[in-house]
């Protein structure tokens, strides 16, 4: 190989990683701050983005915790085309994602028990029906409980022309059942929720065991069917005080569909670590999970969940590196796919480049010959057989063609001359 290719190579080459580091720069590099619209603060939701938030940190990104109202908040957010949120945390069961085309799920992160509390003076309820005329807080529109509450209710014939409903975060809902307000409240947490400790140890309030959960679940497939067992919620006060049916939906994380890679798999990772360990109500290593998902499975999700976790090089790299070098791989593979067989080709292009060029000089010694061999030896003629060996002695000596193809030239001059010495020019 000559330094003129391997130059032309080198500056190529050169070319070439300048161009995608740039496209890298401009283009593909994911974010370094990004929100979660999360819920009401003090909440479990609220609790688990401000851990993914460490966690997001350590990897150099800074993470917004947005305060909302909850589920259908939370997806207006993220759908939203100028809000830039790329993160939020939805109940089951609470929303079509039919309505929403720009957005895809991350998969199920815990399970979302949809808890009655009522005045422990209206008697043992035996199930959701003896609620009809009731006073209930469902909780606020906006969130998935709200949702799913109206849902349940509904079904079995409760609805607002029989009973009272009353739009009341859980806080809210607290405090008006402790006054006497309202009869029962609609609440969704996993078990370990602070409220749902205090709820069962409030003085005068009970707790409804879902008897029915099993038909309520096999009609409303958002719903699964868990067992609280005695004791798990408070050991000290033994609460609950006997093993007790829940019905329960999930909380997931939602995305648009335009979210980086990057970001996705380090999502995926943190929320493994977040939720992988055991729960009161979740084996270890059963979320997050890609059951239960209201919206379409992120393909990046989902080669994370059948994969069993990150790619190779989110596992070995930063969070920043893995995606500049996996982005630059994609545009790197493909240009080296098509620039690969052109160098492998270039000796015979370039053969017969040169090979053409001194193929062109010959035609013209021959047609000289011709009109010598007619009997013209005009002047003319014999200046144009000079000039031509003028261009072969200045072609040799600038060197314009490689040294491999000199030998060419060289035939040629020596032709030329014989051409010149056969018809007497000097």
């Amino acid at each position: 190989m000559t330094k003129k290719r391997v130059a032309l190579y080198i500056t190529g080459l050169g070319i070439l990683v300048i161009s995608s580091i740039v496209a890298v720069e401009l283009f593909l590099l994911p974010p370094n701050m990004i929100d979660i619209a999360a819920g009401p603060k003090g909440t479990y939701l609220y609790e688990t983005a401000e851990k993914y938030a460490k966690q997001f940190e350590k990897a150099g990104v800074k993470v917004n915790v947005i305060e909302t109202n909850g589920t259908l908040e939370n997806i207006a957010l993220v759908n939203h085309d100028s809000k830039n949120i790329e993160f939020g945390f939805i109940e089951g069961g609470a929303a079509n994602s039919v309505n929403y085309p720009n957005l895809e799920s991350l998969g199920s992160i815990v399970y979302a028990p949809v808890w009655v509390f009522y005045q422990s003076k209206l008697g043992k309820i035996q199930d959701i029906n003896d609620l009809r005329g009731k006073r209930i807080a469902i909780g606020f529109p906006a969130q998935g409980i709200h949702v799913n509450a109206t849902h349940v209710l509904n079904s079995v014939g409760i609805t607002a022309q029989n009973s009272q409903f009353s739009d009341l975060g859980r806080q809210d809902a607290l405090k008006a059942l402790e006054a006497n307000e309202i009869d029962a409240m609609f609440t969704s947490a996993p078990a370990e929720d602070p409220l749902i400790k205090k709820l069962f140890n409030s003085p005068g309030v009970e707790v409804l065991n879902w008897p029915d959960a099993e038909g309520i679940s096999r009609n409303m497939r958002e719903f699964h069917v868990l067992t609280l067992p005695m004791g798990t919620v408070d050991l000290i006060h033994n609460k609950p005080a006997n093993n007790m049916n829940l019905l329960a939906s999930t909380f997931t994380v939602i995305a648009r569909k335009e979210t980086h890679s990057a970001l996705i798999y380090l999502m995926m990772g943190i929320m493994d670590g977040v939720h992988q360990p055991p729960s009161f109500l979740h084996a270890e290593n059963e979320f997050p999970s890609d059951k239960d998902v209201d919206f379409p499975l992120s393909s990046d999700a989902e080669n994370y969940y059948d994969k069993g976790g990150k790619p190779f090089l989110q596992k070995h790299l930063p969070y920043w590196a893995a995606s500049f070098v996996g982005k630059l791989l994609l545009v790197l593979v493909p240009l080296l796919a098509v620039i690969y067989p052109l160098s492998q080709a270039y000796p015979s292009v370039t053969q017969w480049f040169y090979t053409r060029r001194v193929s062109r000089f010959y035609l013209l010694l021959v047609k000289i010959e011709k009109r010598f061999d007619q009997g013209n030896s005009s002047e003319e003629i014999k200046q144009e057989l000079v000039r031509l060996r003028s261009e072969i002695e200045a072609l040799i000596k600038q060197e314009k063609i490689p040294s491999l193809y000199t030998n060419l030239l060289y035939d040629l001059r020596e032709h030329v001359t014989q051409v010149m010495k056969r018809h007497g020019v000097g």
